[in-house]
């Protein structure tokens, strides 16, 4: 029987690809509690008969499994919980030693394999290709009776009348799903081995278990060709990525090791004395753990900076910030470059422009340019030495002594913000990678999106970057993929990411003009892809960011943009005290776990094995706990107030409102509205509750209403009111809102519309068009500002030293043309060229304008 232990194997490794979404498959909680219940019981299977000596003092590392499954976070706690519950067994039921030990056992497994995870999260999303192993499996794959040749990396297959470019990556020959295997195999070896023959088994199971590898890349190349590919062939890569076929594909190279390394007999012992040397050895092992689990998440302090910030405009071949937004200029290019965050910047801290000495002769039709601050041809030490940031974004090419430049005022503490975007776009990450390199970072030549072809919504974890303390959430609009050294420090690391080669005919240099070929689907790389990355070069910090269209004006105040780039501002404006801290602390962490591995010494294992290494596991994890109490960043759930001017700052309040901007899967209604308030100078905030909202701005919008306001709320705001602010409410229908209009001494009623007019309309006068009719939700009481025949549709009314302003055509303000939902249009409309609408779009946009500056402004 106790050859199920080698079985308990696949569910437990099925279990981390239920439990983490590395290939595109959300976390199921069910298939994942099921499938550590059946690792639980065919290990319980495997432990009848197996004698144990057990002493119930033991349970003592109860205490510290307990403490630390509260800290580490779900799932990588499971093998922890696990472990508790064995213990809580053994307690209540002794004499039931299967049971206990089956489910110790399987916790054990987990917790080691979480272990490896933690590696697999270092290497993998940087070390996707495996060239060196092309001509091999090329040759490997021919055995199976298709036609095949190797190049560049590529293994080539021609099936199906075309050639299909096969990668070869770790994903693709299933790296995860064996490192999980493997490290469980190697542990139920190292447990149940006699003589000391363990070492000699962990060995041959690699080994066999390599060349598994590469023969299950071989056969499934051919199941892939199985059938006709669907019309959608993305559709066919569930071979490499469905967690159901991935367990299934792994359970001949279990059942092949259970065959070469059957489990010798073995008895355990829980009866372990502890003296002085292994008491001393118990806490090197917690030391030694401690720091390196410090060296992983250890962040410097630093010394702060003054705020300097040069942007350089010289290179910026592709966002740039030097065009004023305004009430002016429209069009795509208008909102597709980078002013309104970088002027949004410069309210915190002192922010220069750079340009070169033709900009004096640039110009872009309809566009203000603003003045810069440094004239000069290129980036010196002697423009360097005046500042503490340096931002990069998209640029031109740099001359070898601009580098040298920038990596020298990096290493004398300087911040440097490097961003990028998809496939190399106008040769973005070539010139980016002129300094990169520098620094062991590299932007990829690809489009990095979710493996479902759909934009990727980033969450933060339990383990923030500091980049990221004030950024729970980031939508990216499509970058490229990022590799960093192994001193570098994963920001935004992206799970179910798929990588796609540029299309340099297309459009954009996106595949997406032959999305439906099916050979575009074979030469992809997916699963950890690294999104922003940062590290930490003698006295200085770099951050790399893949995706500057969230720059873009249009994009610059939602979808986590803005809490992104504080937190790299803040991060950045640090110079680091402590250079190799890391370092020393991962090699005190081995040599104390060296020496931890010597005092035990070679009396301690045998039948104690299990006992050891249980304690070792609690103390470890104890030890992490310990790590990421004190140095886990703290996190917020918005960018703290001190970062807006009040005067400057609008804030929409995302608890009450519909849903004004995009975030995630879901859509905007109000987007364009939301970003015209900065052509007024106004920064636009969007809070998820209404405190927040009312700490940061002077003026506070509320559009449509779709939670009622409690008496505490309404309180707040009348108070917010009295203290000289402004409340916009903008209504198209009774409800939510309407309590809170009557707090402020108005009321709204309807106007029917007449029966033979139900589709007609009525501009507020011949020369303004404004799409609003005569009837619908109108307001009584206030000071009327807008009337449409009898309906007032926007008025106002004081409160103490501010006011309340109520809209009740809120239709008007949404994205889209006709009313379909609005009329607003998107952001890159230009009313200049918008001559074909039944109604006047400047005029719609200067009704905006006036209500916050006139109206809300006063």
């Amino acid at each position: 029987m106790k050859q199920m232990l080698w079985l308990s194997l696949i569910p437990l490794t099925a279990f981390w690809l239920f439990a983490v979404d590395v290939n595109g498959y959300a976390p199921a909680l069910v298939p994942a509690i099921v499938l550590i219940s059946l690792g639980i019981a065919i290990s319980v299977v495997g432990f009848l008969k197996i004698d144990a000596a057990y002493n119930r003092g033991y349970a003592i590392v109860l205490l510290p499994i307990l403490l630390s499954c509260f800290i580490i976070p779900y799932p990588y706690s499971a093998g922890l919980i696990v472990i508790a519950l064995a213990f809580i067994l053994s307690l209540f039921a002794p004499r039931m030693e299967s049971m206990w030990l089956g489910t110790l056992f399987a916790g054990l497994i987990l917790t080691v394999q979480s272990l490896s995870l933690s590696i697999y999260y270092i290497f993998a999303p940087n070390l996707h290709q495996l060239v060196w192993l092309t001509p091999l499996l090329s040759f490997l794959t021919g055995l199976t009776g298709l036609e095949t040749t190797s190049n560049s990396g590529l293994v080539y297959v021609y099936a199906q009348k075309n050639l299909f470019p096969f990668t070869v990556t770790l994903e693709k020959i299933g790296f995860y799903p064996w490192i999980l295997i493997f490290v469980g195999a190697a542990t139920l070896i190292f447990l149940t081995s006699q003589n000391n023959s363990s070492a000699r088994r962990i060995l041959g199971v690699a080994f066999a278990s390599l060349i598994y590898l590469l023969v299950r890349y071989a056969l499934l190349v051919p199941v892939f060709f199985a059938t006709d590919l669907p019309m959608y062939a993305r559709d066919r890569i569930e071979i490499y990525i469905n967690p159901v076929l991935l367990t299934v594909s792994f359970i001949p190279l279990v059942i092949l090791l259970l065959g070469l390394y059957p489990v010798q007999n073995f008895r355990f012992d829980f009866s372990l004395n502890i003296d002085n040397k292994r008491t001393l050895a118990f806490l090197a092992v917690m030391v030694s753990v401690f720091c390196l689990t410090a060296a992983a998440i250890f962040q410097d302090p630093g010394e702060k900076k003054e705020g300097r910030i040069l942007v350089d405009e010289i290179h910026s071949l592709w966002e740039p910030s030097t065009l004023k937004l305004d009430k002016e200029w429209y069009g795509e290019y208008s909102t597709y470059n980078a002013y309104s965050i970088i002027e949004w910047l410069n309210e915190t801290y002192d922010v220069d422009r750079i340009v070169s000495p033709s900009y004096e002769n640039w110009s872009v039709p309809g566009a203000t340019k603003v003045l810069p601050d440094v004239i000069s041809d290129r980036i010196s030490d002697e423009i360097l030495n005046n500042y503490d940031i340096l931002i990069i974004k998209t640029p031109s090419q740099y001359q070898p002594q601009e580098v040298d430049s920038i990596v020298n005022f990096v290493e004398n503490g300087g911040g440097l913000l490097l961003i990028g975007d998809h496939t190399n776009f106008a040769g973005t990450s070539t010139n980016l990678n002129r300094i990169a390199a520098r620094f062991g970072l590299e932007f990829g030549f690809d489009s990095v999106n979710t493996i479902n072809g759909e934009l990727y919504h980033y969450r933060r974890g339990s383990l923030p970057h500091p980049c990221a303390i004030f950024m729970p959430d980031l939508d990216f609009m499509t970058g490229c993929s990022l590799r960093m050294p192994l001193n570098g420090e994963p920001v935004v690391l992206g799970f179910d990411l798929s990588a796609e080669p540029g299309e340099y005919a297309s459009s954009g240099f996106f595949r997406e003009t032959r999305s439906n070929d099916p050979t575009q689907v074979t030469n992809t790389i997916w699963g950890l892809i690294n999104q922003a990355v940062a590290l930490k070069h003698g006295r200085g910090r770099v951050v790399a960011f893949s995706d500057s269209t969230i720059i873009s004006n249009f994009r610059a105040f939602f979808g986590g943009t803005p809490n992104f780039m504080i937190g790299c501002m803040e991060y950045l404006n640090y110079r680091n005290s402590f250079e190799n801290m890391k370092q020393i602390l991962f090699l005190l962490g081995i040599i104390i776990g060296s020496l931890a591995v010597y005092l035990l010494g070679k009396t301690i294992w045998g039948e104690r094995k299990i006992a050891v290494l249980v304690i070792v596991l609690a103390l470890g994890a104890l030890a992490v706990s310990a790590a990421l109490l004190s140095l886990t960043a703290k996190t917020e759930g918005s960018i703290p107030g001190r970062f807006y001017a009040s005067n400057h700052t609008v804030c929409f309040d995302g608890e009450h409102s519909d849903q004004v901007v995009s975030l995630g899967n879901k859509s905007g209604e109000y987007e364009t509205f939301f970003v015209w308030t900065q052509r007024v100078n106004l920064t636009p905030s969007i809070e998820d509750n209404l405190g927040a909202a009312l700490e940061k701005g002077r003026i506070l919008v509320i559009v449509d209403p779709i939670k009622p306001f409690s008496r505490e709320e309404t309180d707040a705001l009348l108070d917010y009111a009295g203290k000289g602010n402004s409340v916009f409410l903008m209504l198209n229908e009774t409800g939510p809102g309407s309590p809170l209009t009557q707090a402020f001494g108005m009321d709204t009623y309807i106007i029917e519309p007449p029966l033979n007019a139900q589709n007609e309309t009525l501009g507020v006068n011949t020369t303004q068009k404004l799409p609003i009719k005569p009837w619908g939700l109108a307001i009584e009481d206030g000071e009327p500002l807008l009337t449409v025949g009898n309906r007032v549709v926007l008025a106002e009314a004081d409160r103490g030293k501010g006011k309340f302003v109520l809209f009740t055509d809120s239709q008007l303000f949404r994205d889209g043309f006709y009313g379909e939902p609005g009329y607003m249009g998107y952001s890159g409309s230009d009313p200049h060229l918008m001559t074909n609408l039944e109604y006047n779009l400047r005029s719609l946009y200067n009704l905006e304008y006036r209500i916050f500056e006139d109206v809300l402004g006063r």
